[in-house]
């Protein structure tokens, strides 16, 4: 065999062997080329603009961004995308506003879907000048019937008895700035009593706290605590 000859073998091997040597390398690196996924969109270009829509008015907001070539869009009830234009860096919609006077809750989420994920933001809708004074109407009948409803739980009339048979009566007067049904014991010193939604009974006169569960028209279970007079358990009854 020529020297050649040899060479060509030779090279021919090793040539070979470096190629079996480097398939797995290879193949690693295209296997973690074709993980790598296109991005998601991302939504960190400023914000919509504008940042807040009046309500039943469809309104031109521009959304600027990355990624957002071929975004589908999607909001919750507050608002609704009349149409838009997607580019890879900006949407343009028309936005209309759907805000109700009960709807507290004043920004309507945006969320941008793109097959590579998801990104969202929000706009704030406002009601307009005759809806926000019906939502300020409605509030303010809603505190007042809340407050009531505090006021109609506490009763008219409570009969304490105390463990060592002392007994004492509490007649409501009203209510205080503050709501808190006030009332007026039969020594006449002045006494507020409270009833929760869950039936805890708080009974507040100067120095002196009661706590009970108020079952029907009867608390049980009274503790007193602080510098009451009488002290210890009690019992009552209470008129509605």
């Amino acid at each position: 065999m020529s020297n050649v000859t040899l060479r060509i073998v030779i090279l021919t091997g090793v040539t070979a062997t470096l190629l079996v040597l480097l398939a797995p390398r290879v193949a690693l690196a295209q296997a973690a080329g074709a993980r790598v996924k296109a991005p998601k969109p991302d939504l960190h270009g400023g914000g919509a603009h504008p940042s807040s829509i009046p309500n039943d008015v469809i309104t031109e907001v521009i959304l600027p961004g990355y990624h957002l070539a071929g975004a589908r869009l999607e909001t919750d009830h507050l608002c609704k995308v009349v149409s838009s234009v997607v580019s890879d860096t900006e949407i343009k919609m028309k936005v209309e506003g759907a805000r109700t006077v009960d709807d507290k809750d004043d920004q309507c989420s945006i969320i941008v879907h793109t097959p590579n994920g998801t990104a969202s933001t929000w706009i704030v809708v406002e009601l307009t000048d005759a809806q926000q004074q019906e939502q300020a109407a409605r509030q303010k009948a809603e505190g007042k019937a809340k407050a009531q409803a505090f006021l109609n739980r506490a009763g008219k009339i409570w009969r304490l008895r105390f463990e060592d048979g002392a007994t004492q009566t509490y007649t409501a007067t009203g209510a205080n700035e503050d709501g808190m049904p006030t009332f007026q014991s039969s020594a006449g010193s002045t006494v507020k009593i409270a009833v929760s939604n869950d039936n805890n009974v708080t009974i507040v006169e100067q120095g002196c706290l009661r706590n009970g569960k108020l079952v029907g028209s009867q608390v049980k279970n009274g503790q007193s605590m602080g510098g009451c007079t009488p002290s210890g358990s009690w019992s009552a009854t209470v008129e509605r």
